[in-house]
């Protein structure tokens, strides 16, 4: 079936199957048909602006679908970025479950919740219709001032990235979503985010061995559906400056294709990230680029202008052999190929998408992902007894962002405060807390954020009795030594923070281990 689709194809619609845009609304317009139907494009990506509830989801991917197949293509790639943690585009405000972050997985020490974790995000997504899932981070955690992976990745252990990444890779494919490994070769050791400008690992290639690349050898053994590049410049692979892995030959066909031989479906992170643009890269010669690199999947944001002019680019750099007519067939020959694997050619629809709430957010999945959220919760030290807390005693929360909730969930005074606090807000914060007897502080990477560090200090100067509970990464301690009591929960979503309130009243033991090196 792939090869008689194949043979059937012009180069614009074979061109049209390497690309994947995103979109505006929650349903479809005459500009997304378009894409479709005229410029052939080969998937979708959903963005939480796209979501309002299951049903809509269902009937929004339905309808996608049917226009493809009514149009002579075939099935659409509809994708999410769905990792659990902090990168989730299905919410509960939204009718979905929502999980524990990766890192969250590795302190529960047992790879299998990863597998049960991805295998019911897999079973919420095919409810309603989304078959391919960005994820697992396979990045390696090993810089603490990394400001875009944290509790993305599993660990700062190789061996450990690969093992639990490729247990929740397992749980997404055996129940039918594609899984795409991120972000090769590797974004872990980087303090750059990549959205804002291009970073570096300037690390030579035997320690890209021994670290970066062994999740993605890992994956490669697994047969993961996919890998996506990294915008983030590798010397000791490409060393053309200002390059990132995205565009680069040497990175995606040299290593990934032929060294590594990897023959599943290479995507790109999203072309318009300021990685690129700030280079002279924007998407559309980005697109072109990539795509002579050795990429298969070309990802793009909203904006179906800017997908046009992509196209253009693409046909283009065929039409003048900047990448050969052979290049593109075993491009689209691979991504045929996957969608037939997985069903995708001619896809079966959502039977009834009134009814795909039925399986989104149901109990059973919020009992797991509270289940893993109470097992990852890391009691990294309490050398004052804080815990846990007393019935009744007077307690004061101070929250930042991403813990929104917890002092409602405790039943206590609450202060909600900003990441990074200005003297007024310290000082208001330190009048408040002289009438408290135990101080609970929801950290947030405090690292980047000295307002944070300040209120801390201040509060433990006045010989309160202060509780950190790191609700991101759990390098917070190495900020904060002098804390007595510190817990690490490696998220703040809603099932971390019922699981952070279960083990501070004493509901749950804090069992989990420590995922990575603080030192």
């Amino acid at each position: 079936m792939p090869m008689t689709l194949f043979a059937g194809m012009t180069t614009d619609q074979k061109i049209g199957q390497l690309m994947m845009v995103g979109f505006d609304g929650i349903v479809v317009d005459a500009n997304l048909r378009r894409m479709i139907t005229d410029y052939h494009i080969g998937g979708v990506i959903l963005f939480a602006r796209n979501v309002q509830s299951p049903e809509q989801v269902a009937r929004l991917t339905n309808e996608l679908q049917t226009i493809a197949l009514e149009s002579g293509h075939p099935g659409l790639f509809i994708a999410v970025d769905q990792e659990g943690g902090r990168v989730a585009r299905l919410t509960e405000s939204s009718g979905f479950t929502e999980f524990p972050s990766a890192m969250a997985l590795t302190a529960t020490g047992d790879p299998e919740n990863a597998r049960g974790m991805g295998a019911a995000m897999a079973a919420e997504m095919g409810a309603v219709g989304i078959n391919v899932d960005f994820a697992p981070d396979l990045d390696v955690n090993n810089n603490p001032s990394n400001p875009v992976i944290g509790t993305r990745s599993f660990s700062s252990d190789p061996a450990k990235v690969a093992e639990y990444g490729i247990a929740f890779a397992r749980g997404l494919q055996e129940n039918g979503v594609l899984a795409f490994g991120k972000h090769f070769p590797g974004h872990g050791d980087t303090g750059v985010d990549s959205h804002i400008d291009l970073p570096q690992v300037p690390h030579d290639r035997a320690r890209l061995d021994e670290v970066e690349l062994v999740p993605f050898r890992a994956a490669i053994q697994a047969d993961l559906a996919g890998i996506m590049s990294a915008h983030v410049t590798f010397p000791a692979i490409d060393p053309t400056p200002g390059l990132a892995a995205t565009l680069s030959p040497p990175v995606l066909m040299g290593l990934l294709r032929d060294e590594l031989g990897y023959d599943g479906l290479i995507a790109t992170d999203s072309l318009e990230m300021g990685a690129l643009a700030s280079k002279g890269y924007p998407a559309p010669v980005a697109a072109a680029l990539a795509f002579a690199a050795g990429a298969d999947v070309l990802l793009f944001n909203r904006d179906h202008a800017m997908h046009k002019e992509a196209f253009a680019n693409l046909v283009r750099a065929v039409r003048e052999r900047k990448v050969s007519e052979g290049q593109l067939d075993a491009s689209v020959q691979r991504i045929l190929k996957t969608k037939a694997k997985f069903g995708l050619l001619t896809p079966v629809l959502v039977e009834d998408p009134s009814r795909a709430g039925d399986s989104t957010s149901t109990a059973e999945h919020h009992a797991l992902a509270l289940e893993i959220s109470r097992k990852a919760i890391t009691l990294l030290k309490d050398e004052a007894s804080l815990l846990p807390l007393g019935l009744g005693e007077p307690l004061l929360v101070i929250e930042t962002p991403a813990a929104e909730g917890l002092g409602s969930l405790l039943g206590a005074t609450t202060i909600e405060i900003k990441n990074d606090p200005d003297e007024n807000v310290i000082a208001a914060v330190l009048q408040t807390a002289l009438d408290a007897r135990k101080i609970i502080v929801a950290t947030t990477d405090v690292s980047f954020y000295p307002g944070q560090v300040k209120l801390v200090t201040e509060l433990l100067a006045k010989n309160l009795s202060v509780v950190i509970v790191s609700v991101r990464t759990p390098y917070d301690i190495r900020v904060l030594p002098m804390v007595p009591t510190v817990l690490a929960a490696y998220g703040g979503n809603p099932p971390a923070l019922r699981a952070i309130v279960d083990v501070l009243m004493g509901k749950a033991q804090a069992s989990g281990v420590l995922p990575v090196t603080l030192a």
